[in-house]
């Protein structure tokens, strides 16, 4: 019986900007809860009682997503040189001969995690979940290729694979020497493909297959998400809501919530104590609804949308489908949101928005968001220099980090980034990305002139 699994979770996110510097990705909230918390669940569910969480970059975020869950411990790790290192650090911690490992920032199903752990208990030697890489580019992934059912090659963000690996593993103690013999970079890469210098577990699994070792592969049936750039966290917390929505069949309503006869419900509601649902609401699908949460005076919502406790949502404002309001937000006065704004966060006074809003971060009235772009194109992005050209739709949302405001009358064009404690100016006109700690704002050149009722013939 596995009953042990460690959680890596060190890792700086340097992808994820803007949202890496602020957040580990671990903490990320998807449906208003973090990742690792849905990794957690998923854990217990399928009899896993001993969970260690391997922490390092903002640490106290991971540690404080985690407080109070049953069988949870963490430990620091100071100095991770990569996952491999972590995962060492994790074992010091974990005595049993078998477990599961999973990297912090990916999102999986119960079910694919049990069918893991069945092929695992079936076999000997390591098991891996993988995904087919479909129209994925496996120069973005860390990738097998596969014989039958089980792993044959490894390699690091190749030109070819099959499959991408998922970050999800049962191992056994068999791997340590391949851990703690880590040469400090991927070898188990094609020709040209410059490796950094990480150590990287995969490099330890492909090490292992090396030796002789099986490395069992499971393919992906259900929902997986890899945290690794803001699109794909956006896209992520969509899809998530839809596949909790379709697996609601039926209404939770705490006895101190208040539904008035005149709100109009077209799917489920999972309301918390305190929560109000005012006359003429209407809520065009499933609906999350956190403690004393407030949906009142004509709020328009779509279907699989999950608010967070004590926000407001007035003045009929429009949320989109599958979008997710953190805590103590405020929407209104004819706003329109769509994605994730996460706890804090203020959209006002009109204006539109599609994509992300920072912690506490505040869009002054009329800001607005274009995501269409003239030549109907998906924008392109810079990750860490890197020129990028997103599958996903959601590459033209915009992607505001913590403690930001705009101006009245701001516009974000396709794509655009803004840094955490940033500001946009009131009337400007943002088409390139905006760092960390930045104010950009427009300089009016105005033109006086005499004027009076003599320009009238008096």
């Amino acid at each position: 019986m596995i009953d042990t699994a460690i959680l890596l979770a060190a890792g700086r996110g340097t992808k994820m900007w803007p949202y890496g510097d602020t957040w580990p990705k671990a903490a990320l909230p998807i449906a208003n809860r973090p990742v690792i918390d849905w990794q957690i669940h998923a854990l217990h569910a399928c009899g896993i009682k001993h969970i260690v969480v391997v922490t390092g970059h903002l640490g106290g975020q991971v540690r404080a997503a985690v407080s109070g869950r049953m069988g949870v411990e963490c430990v620091e790790h100071k100095q991770p040189r990569g996952t491999a290192d972590s995962l060492l650090c994790g074992l010091a911690c974990a005595k049993a001969e078998r477990f599961v490992v999973a990297y912090g920032d990916i999102l999986y199903t119960r079910e694919d995690l049990q069918r893991l752990l069945g092929r695992a208990q079936e076999t000997s030697g390591h098991a891996a979940l993988v995904q087919p890489l479909g129209n994925l580019s496996p120069t973005e992934w860390l990738c097998a290729t596969l014989r039958g059912n089980q792993i044959n090659r490894i390699l690091g963000h190749p030109r070819e694979a099959t499959h991408r690996l998922c970050g999800l593993y049962v191992l056994s103690r068999d791997m340590i020497p391949h851990l703690g013999n880590h040469p400090g970079l991927m070898t188990s890469v094609e020709v040209g493909t410059m490796p950094p210098l990480e150590a990287e577990l995969a490099e330890s699994l492909s090490r292992s297959l090396q030796n002789g070792d099986p490395l069992h592969a499971v393919e992906a049936q259900h929902f997986y998400a890899d945290l690794d750039k803001p699109w794909h966290y956006l896209d992520a917390n969509t899809e998530f809501l839809a596949l909790l929505g379709g697996n609601l069949t039926g209404n939770e309503i705490a006895d101190t919530a208040h539904i008035d006869p005149g709100a109009e419900i077209e799917g489920y509601l999972i309301a918390g104590a305190g929560a109000v649902i005012g006359k003429g609401v209407k809520i065009r699908g499933n609906l999350w609804a956190g403690q004393n949460s407030r949906i009142i005076e004509g709020a328009i919502l779509g279907g699989n949308c999950a608010i967070g406790d004590d926000s407001v949502l007035r003045e009929y404002c429009l949320v989109g489908n599958c979008s997710s309001i953190g805590r103590r937000c405020v929407i209104g006065h004819a706003a329109e949101f769509s994605g994730i704004l996460m706890d804090g966060a203020y959209s006002y006074h009109y204006g539109e928005y599609w994509g992300i809003i920072g912690r506490s971060s505040d869009l002054g009235a009329a800001t607005v968001c274009g995501n269409l772009r003239f030549d109907d194109q998906n924008t392109i992005h810079r990750i860490k220099g890197r020129r990028e050209i997103p599958l996903s739709h959601s590459a033209n949302a915009a992607y505001l980090g913590d403690y930001t405001r705009t101006g009245v009358n701001a516009i974000l064009m396709p794509g655009v980034k803004v840094g955490a404690w940033s500001i946009v100016g009131p009337g400007v006109i943002l088409q390139e990305d905006l760092p960390n700690n930045s104010l950009v704002y427009v300089k009016q050149e105005q033109v006086r002139a005499a004027w009076g009722p003599e320009k009238y013939g008096w």
